[in-house]
């Protein structure tokens, strides 16, 4: 039942959003994960995903299997279980897609880009070590003037939260700055330990919005696989509660 983005042009375990292979500069070629109208998004369903697992497992030839696997399915023995829904009892770890994912990709843009230089990692580091939290928030350690070396995910979770809003402005480019404060505001309402409907519908809409802004700004092939998932997270929100209660942070401790 694994999804493996970069294998299947039907790569996201929630819908059936195509990603077709598109051509680097470099000459090498990579998924297309732009595109975030989600209007054009048709869910999965849970009979069709068992049925095109079950032609996998029939397969004569491996190249059968994977003409039979172009759906993006495999086979698992969860799929034994007939009270198991393959397509609503699977999470998505937001501990990956948010911290070690989208804001570790963006941030390490802005530097290696150019957009921001050697110097503005000094600066940036100066602005923080003025910066007091709770020591219940841990402090990020000083690790930003050598480029976020080693960054955990709590600690790319503390930058992005805590730190960057106010560190960067100023610094980070006006547009550059407006795109990142939508992910920063997106994941600040969808961090909540106590989160209400009206802000998870809040939150999913500015994430939306932040994946079309960055699509626009920096181009289809900076898209990647935890921006579309980022977009199916606030319906995963309705169904199993806020992402304390199931992220992967108990288990990285």
């Amino acid at each position: 039942m694994t999804i493996y983005f970069y294998n299947f042009i039907l790569g996201c375990s929630k819908c059936h959003k195509g990603f077709p292979r598109i051509a680097l500069p470099n000459g090498k070629q990579k998924g297309n994960f732009s595109g975030f109208d989600r209007t054009q998004w048709t869910a999965r369903d849970p009979l069709t995903h068992r049925e095109h697992a079950l032609r996998s497992t029939r397969a004569n030839s491996a190249a059968e299997k994977r003409r039979a696997e172009a759906s993006g399915v495999r086979w698992t023995e969860l799929l034994c279980l007939d009270y198991f829904d393959p397509i609503q009892h699977h999470n998505i770890d937001t501990m990956h897609c948010f911290w070690l994912g989208i804001a570790k990709h963006m941030t390490k843009h802005f530097f290696q880009s150019g957009i921001l230089s050697n110097q503005n990692l000094q600066s940036i580091q100066e602005k923080m070590n003025t910066v007091r939290v709770p020591s219940t928030v841990g402090r990020i350690p000083y690790k930003i003037a050598s480029g976020f070396s080693a960054f955990t995910a709590d600690q790319w979770k503390n930058w992005t939260l805590i730190y960057s809003s106010v560190v960067l402005k100023g610094t980070l480019p006006r547009e550059d700055y407006q795109v990142w404060m939508m992910f920063v505001k997106a994941a600040v309402f969808f961090s909540k330990k106590i989160v209400t409907v009206e802000e998870v519908n809040l939150a999913d809409r500015l994430m939306v919005q932040f994946c079309q802004a960055v699509e626009r700004r920096y181009g289809e092939a900076f898209c990647t696989p935890n921006m579309h998932m980022a977009c199916h997270v606030a319906e995963l929100i309705r169904k199993f509660g806020g992402i304390h209660g199931h992220w992967c942070f108990s288990f990285e401790r």
